[in-house]
């Protein structure tokens, strides 16, 4: 018996073995195919970004750093049209519309082209990878209503898809999602999306999995959105974008560079040793993070607060002061300031003039060399006393003051420094502006890039017919009864021999809701600023390092 037993043990212990060697087999037919290694990158990649100001902020700043820190070879490509939805490139595909600045980053350097065909970029390089993406603020949208807001991508996703696939079949295709605006944000674009953020984030990763779902073709996703809002849990906080809705220039691009960086190297980005000098060591490595766990995570938000932002840290960009101004009474008079800017000697004598041009100017007077005037408009079809009339009223805070502004009109700021600034030269404004009670309500705040005035950046241009007079109005800042700090950073696209603003008086209608029919003394436009109030801040112009 004991020997029965023996064998029978002996039988159970092989069969369990046969069992166990069948039972791998069967797991091995049935598991998931081992995930193809991804396709080796050429000697040089080629990168090309179909877009807006979003694939700019991803790809033109801080991306091929990161390249060439790790020695790999790279070619960037932007086709840009500013807030262009993907409606508008598929229009352009077919009509092979030349409605492009191709900018394109190669040995480092940005050269940028005017009014390029689509079908001539495609072929201007044997692209890599060549990237879509939704425009207009309506990423978060593949087909979907919200907030009484409907968009659908198709069929214009799909007919530039096929589009890109004819010209370049060799190219893999990239579909890029960016991310939510700032919390506080006022754009209508935002409104879309009720003008909340983790609303907005939500969307966007929705309508992305969608697009994925419907075009397996793209063999990669950028999603910024996740890298932008893992940033976002850090100590660098909601501060991710220069204007609320295009990212700064600082850890926002860095961020979403490092994003490309990894999905399109198939390595973490996390060590890579290029940086801004913008941004410290810590800093570089929260931006890094945030972009590798999103790559790792993707529609997920990974919480970085863990990480603790060093003592030292500080938070402004190195920048050359280009020109400065300083108000105060006695500096005003003690610089002639009442002469250049009047005409007149004594403080506070009126002088008409309602011939057009400059009505007087104020040199920086604090640091840099520049020069702030008001120009006027040709008000001669109205009486002296009605129009032209000139007041700088140092008494209050040796602001200057014009009074009258009317549509046309405009203040200018302009360094006067012998400059040459360099296509790409990165340049900031600030300034303090008072209407009071009485001023214009709507003005166009513009600046120079090569020969032509540009709207700034970030503000967003908005053309209206106003109820009160009828006529209709294109700005960019509409004011109320407050002061207001108006600033911003522009990135030139083409070379430009001084740094010039301007704030351009669109209509005569106040911030009051009133109408002058005329140049009126009470309608004033002042440039504030208070040296003692960094709330208020005296107007400077710097160009950032």
């Amino acid at each position: 018996m004991k020997n029965l037993m023996k064998r029978l043990g002996s039988m159970y212990c092989l069969l369990s073995i046969v069992l166990i060697f069948v039972n791998c087999a069967k797991a091995e037919d049935n598991a998931d195919p081992a995930p193809e290694p991804p396709e080796p990158l050429p000697e040089t990649v080629k990168i090309l970004a179909i877009g807006n100001s979003f694939s700019a902020d991803a790809v033109e700043q801080e991306l091929y750093g990161l390249f060439e820190a790790v020695g790999q070879k790279v070619i960037i490509g932007n086709m840009y049209i500013g807030g262009s939805p993907l409606a508008t490139h598929t229009a352009n595909a077919a009509s092979d519309a030349a409605a492009y600045s191709y900018r394109k980053i190669v040995d480092g350097v940005m050269k940028t082209t005017s009014s390029v065909k689509l079908s001539t970029a495609l072929a201007d390089e044997d692209w890599t990878f060549i990237s879509v993406q939704e425009g207009a603020g309506y990423h978060g949208f593949y087909d979907t209503t919200c907030n009484g807001t409907t968009h659908s991508m198709e069929p214009d996703l799909t007919n530039l898809v096929e589009y890109i696939r004819d010209k370049c079949p060799d190219a893999r295709l990239v579909y890029h999602a960016p991310w939510a605006a700032k919390q506080g944000y006022t754009g209508t674009k935002f409104s879309y999306y009720g003008f909340d953020q983790a609303k907005m984030y939500e969307m966007i990763c929705t309508a992305t999995k969608e697009v994925v779902a419907a075009h397996p073709e793209f063999s990669l996703v950028m999603n910024s959105m996740d890298a932008v809002q893992n940033a976002r849990t850090s100590y660098i906080g909601d501060n991710m974008t220069r204007d609320g809705w295009h990212l700064n220039y600082t850890t926002g691009r860095y961020t979403v560079g490092c994003l490309w960086f990894e999905q399109i190297m198939g390595q973490s980005v996390v060590g890579n040793p290029y940086r801004p000098s913008t941004i410290s060591e810590t800093t570089a490595l929260v931006c890094q993070t945030a972009a590798h766990e999103a790559c790792e995570h993707p529609y997920t938000v990974t919480d970085l607060s863990y990480f603790e932002k060093p003592a030292d840290e500080d938070a402004d960009e190195p920048h050359t002061v280009l020109a400065k101004w300083f108000f105060s009474p006695e500096r005003t008079v003690a610089d002639g300031g009442c002469r250049t800017w009047t005409g007149q000697d004594d403080p506070g004598v009126y002088r008409y003039s309602n011939e057009p041009g400059e009505r007087g100017y104020f040199l920086a007077n604090e640091e840099g060399s520049g020069r702030l005037s008001y120009l006027q408009v040709d008000k001669r079809a109205w009486p002296g006393d009605a129009a032209g009339l000139n007041i700088l009223n140092v008494s209050n805070g040796g602001q200057p003051v014009m009074s009258g502004p009317w549509a046309g009109d405009y203040w200018q700021f302009e360094t006067t420094g012998g400059n040459e600034f360099a296509e790409g030269t990165r340049l900031r404004m600030v300034y303090t502006y008072n209407p009071g009670n009485y001023g214009a309500k709507y003005w166009r705040i513009e600046y120079k890039d090569g020969e032509e005035f540009r709207p700034v950046p970030g503000f967003e241009l908005k053309t209206e017919t106003l109820s009160l007079s009828g006529e209709t109005v294109t700005y960019n800042q509409a004011f109320d009864t407050s002061q207001r700090v108006i600033e911003f950073t522009v990135v030139l696209e083409n070379p430009t021999s001084e740094f010039v603003v301007r704030q351009v008086c669109c209509s005569a209608c106040q911030v009051n809701g009133k109408w002058f029919g005329y140049p009126n003394v009470k309608c004033v436009s002042r440039i504030a600023g208070d040296p003692n109030n960094i709330e208020k801040p005296l107007p400077q112009m710097d160009m950032l390092l």
